[in-house]
Order: structure tokens, then C-alpha cells, then sequence
């Protein structure tokens, strides 16, 4: 069985635990071996493991209990949904069991912190665990300021990212443009020293697919001047139908 996760950090004293794993492009990069490797079982951890922060489900304030038995300093997970990663789940579920999978609506998955590493006091959280016999780094040396970009998308098309209203085009990663042109292609684009609102826009030329407009990003840390190491993750599928088959190669 392998497991795929989207992200870690926890920060819940009760059980020594204040640590962020790098991320960055963790889903993206575990489906791609996944694919790769098509082995028997797949687990996806989790579905609302809030206090890792690699859930997938939707948040529910019922199920927010342990940031108080665990001591949490604030709770990292309240208006951070991660729904966005289910997006993709039907069409790589597809390609992982039957070696093809269809594209009925092209999407958008895109995922970032909102805040930039050197925003705000670290709140002890460290860039790996000792408990893992781990070298320890500040967080903001093993996860990048970038906004995350993942799109299910029936051929070739142009990413533009925005944040602030400052317009930047993006690009897909070498490894990040599926062969066939059917399926995920997936890059990031850097804050740079931005702040603001972000948007990021799938186009082809001046016409948009898909556009999935996210929270601000922000050097004000509201958590009692902490930094929080979750993500926030956002999503919109295409109005428009359409239909594509890709196969793995």
C-alpha cells in the first residue's frame, strides 16, 4: 500500500508536536509517482486529520477538538479549506485503476500559505522533527513562497497569476505538462515580495477556462503574531463542458 499526502504541519504541544514537512508540491508529486508506479492499494491520508493538517475533507467546527486537548496555540485550520484536492480525485482515480481516464469539465486547483515565511514569529515550529532524527531547519528554509498550480485540462493553455493586481504569467514545470496534452499540467509562480488578493487564471489567448479567485496573501499574523504553515486551497471547475480521454503512457 502507498500513501499520498497533500501537506503537513502540526503545532499541538500536548504531544511535542510543532513541526511543517515541505509541501509545496507534494500532491501533485505523489500522484505523478503513483501513476508511475500503479501499485495494488492507495491510501490517501486524510480525510479530516486536522491537526496534521492533511485533510481533504471539509472542515467542521465539531471536529476541531483537538487544538484544545492538544494545546494548540491557535487554531491553523479554521477558514483554510482543502476541498481543492479532491478536484482532481475522479479523473487520476481513473488513470491509477484503468490507464485512462476522461475530462468532461476542465478545472482548477490552487493552493498557498497566506503568509510569507518571514512574516510574523515562527511559533517554534521547526522545518522537520527531531523525533524523526530530522535535521531542523526554520520552516521558511524547506517551504517555498509560491503559489501552487494544478489544471485538468483537454490541451495546451496559458496560466496567468495575480496578486496584489499585479499580473504575472506563469509556466508549467518541465515534468508538468501531461504527454498527449490530455490531463494535469502543474507549475507555481513565486510571491516575490507581493501581497494581496490572489487570482489565478487558466486562458487560451484571451478567452478564460477556468479562474479560481483566492484569499489575500498578507504579512499581518493575526494568531497572536504566528505564522501559519497551512495551506489555504481553492478550486473552480469550467462552465463550460467538453470531453477528452488521456491514457497513461
Amino acid at each position: 500500500m502507498v500513501a499520498v499526502s497533500p501537506w503537513f504541519y502540526t503545532n499541538l504541544p500536548t504531544w511535542n508536536k510543532n513541526w511543517a514537512w515541505k509541501g509545496d508540491d507534494l500532491w501533485n508529486d505523489r500522484w505523478n509517482e503513483i501513476l508511475a508506479m500503479r501499485p495494488e492499494y492507495v491510501q490517501i491520508l486524510t480525510w479530516n486529520d486536522f491537526g496534521e493538517s492533511h485533510y481533504i475533507g471539509p472542515l467542521h467546527e465539531k471536529q476541531f477538538g483537538a487544538f484544545e486537548y492538544g494545546k494548540a496555540p491557535f487554531n491553523y485550520v479554521r477558514d483554510m479549506p482543502h476541498d481543492g484536492w479532491r478536484l482532481l480525485l475522479p479523473f487520476l482515480i481513473d488513470l491509477y485503476k484503468y490507464g485512462t481516464a476522461t475530462i468532461t469539465r476542465e478545472g482548477l486547483v490552487t493552493w498557498y500559505r497566506l503568509h510569507p515565511g518571514d512574516a510574523g514569529d515562527s511559533g517554534g515550529t521547526t522545518g522537520n522533527t527531531s523525533s524523526h532524527g530530522q535535521e531542523l531547519f526554520h520552516p521558511a528554509e524547506i517551504m517555498e513562497d509560491k503559489i501552487v498550480y494544478s489544471a485538468l485540462l483537454t490541451g495546451p493553455a496559458q496560466v496567468t497569476v495575480s496578486v496584489g493586481g499585479v499580473a504575472e504569467e506563469g509556466s508549467w514545470d518541465d515534468d508538468g505538462v501531461p504527454k498527449g496534452g490530455v490531463g494535469v499540467y502543474h507549475g507555481s509562480v513565486p510571491f516575490n515580495g507581493r501581497t494581496g488578493e490572489v487570482v489565478v487564471t487558466i486562458h487560451r489567448g484571451s478567452e478564460i477556462a477556468v479562474q479560481v479567485q483566492g484569499r489575500s496573501i498578507t504579512t499581518e499574523c493575526s494568531h497572536g503574531g504566528m505564522n501559519n504553515w497551512n495551506a489555504w486551497v481553492g478550486a473552480a471547475n469550467s462552465p463550460m463542458g467538453t470531453h477528452a480521454v488521456a491514457h497513461l503512457s
